[in-house]
């Protein structure tokens, strides 16, 4: 019996031993795997790469041209930015240096001095020292100033035109209504005169109708003839293709042009997919939205048709075709 006590004691003592051995083991650390051609599923994770607007806007192909006349657009709003600035001062339309560097945070200058700045357009800006406090000053050229005041005079002068354009940007809204805050940021680039709601909304009160302090809706706006009797500018296009280059209507009846920008990438198959988009109809801008279910054939690509028609009409309607994307987004 004691042998037998003995070698019982020993494989307990073995057993416990290797239950010991086998917690110490999965307590460890797990071993690092060496990279290597049939271990590499384990170290990366498939992804699917995103696809928003931040992206897109990224991976956009750049046209040079465009980004030059934006850069002499930025800066000729911080030159009118300034001129606002300077010509509601009382003590005359000129102003220190000092004070105009302060001013120019205000007025957009951020990532030049305003010295720097009046160098840069002497056609603009006129330098010269005060007579009595003997600091330098500043003052807009007369050439400038009657450029201004002469584009103040068309614009009063277009007073049918502005009303069209005003008729048509309400006859493309969901309900006949816009509000006057969406049109006042682009004012300018519509060709519209400052106080265009007393000088163009309420003197033409058989076309407009005040329905708040800042809303503005269309008189005839139940009338489908009133809304009807437009159509957009690229109807224009859709008509030269149609007659001069002999397409067919199934081409160009809802075909918009297409001109890519310099080094654009053209992949596999947009072509073929960018053929079939111009073929999509769509309800055009100055025509009454329908409902349209989005989950059936095509329904997502006939609102974003839709969208880009709005966008190209508003564009039209401006001065130089062009207008920043903040601006549109207020409609």
């Amino acid at each position: 019996m004691g042998r037998a006590g003995l070698v019982l004691g020993q494989r307990e003592n073995r057993a416990k031993l290797g239950y010991e051995n086998h917690i110490q083991i999965h307590q460890q650390t797990p071993v690092s795997i060496s990279p290597g051609p049939f271990t590499s599923i384990l170290q990366t994770r498939f992804r699917k790469p995103a696809d928003t607007a931040q992206t897109r806007l990224e991976t956009r192909t750049r046209d040079p041209k465009l980004d030059l006349i934006a850069f002499h657009h930025r800066r000729l709003a911080l030159v009118l930015s300034l001129y606002n600035l300077v010509s509601t001062k009382k003590r005359g339309p000129f102003v220190s240096l000092q004070l105009l560097s302060r001013w120019a945070p205000h007025a957009g200058v951020d990532t030049l001095t305003a010295g720097e700045f009046l160098r840069k357009y002497p056609h603009v800006f006129e330098v010269f020292t005060h007579p009595v406090r003997k600091n330098s000053c500043c003052k807009f050229t007369s050439n400038f100033v009657k450029l201004l005041e002469l584009e103040d005079e068309i614009v009063c002068n277009m007073e049918d035109v502005n009303v069209i354009k005003i008729r048509k940007i309400l006859s493309m809204s969901v309900n006949g209504r816009v509000h006057l805050h969406a049109i006042r940021l682009m004012r300018r680039e519509l060709g519209l005169p400052e106080n265009f709601r007393d000088l163009i909304i309420r003197k033409h009160n058989e076309i407009f109708r005040m329905i708040d302090w800042e809303i503005v809706e269309l008189v005839d706006w139940n009338d489908n003839e009133g809304t009807l009797s437009y159509l957009a500018e690229v109807e224009k296009w859709r008509e030269r293709e149609y007659k001069d280059k002999w397409l067919s209507e199934f081409e160009v009846k809802y075909a918009f042009p297409i001109n890519f920008p310099t080094g654009f990438k053209i992949v596999a198959g947009f072509k073929e997919k960018l053929r079939n988009w111009q073929r999509v109809s769509y309800v055009k801008p100055y025509e009454r939205a329908r409902k349209v279910r989005v989950h059936s054939c095509g329904g997502v690509e006939r609102y974003e048709k839709r969208a880009v028609g709005i966008i190209h009409e508003f564009l039209c309607l401006t001065v130089e075709k062009m207008v920043e994307a903040r601006e549109i987004g207020a409609f």
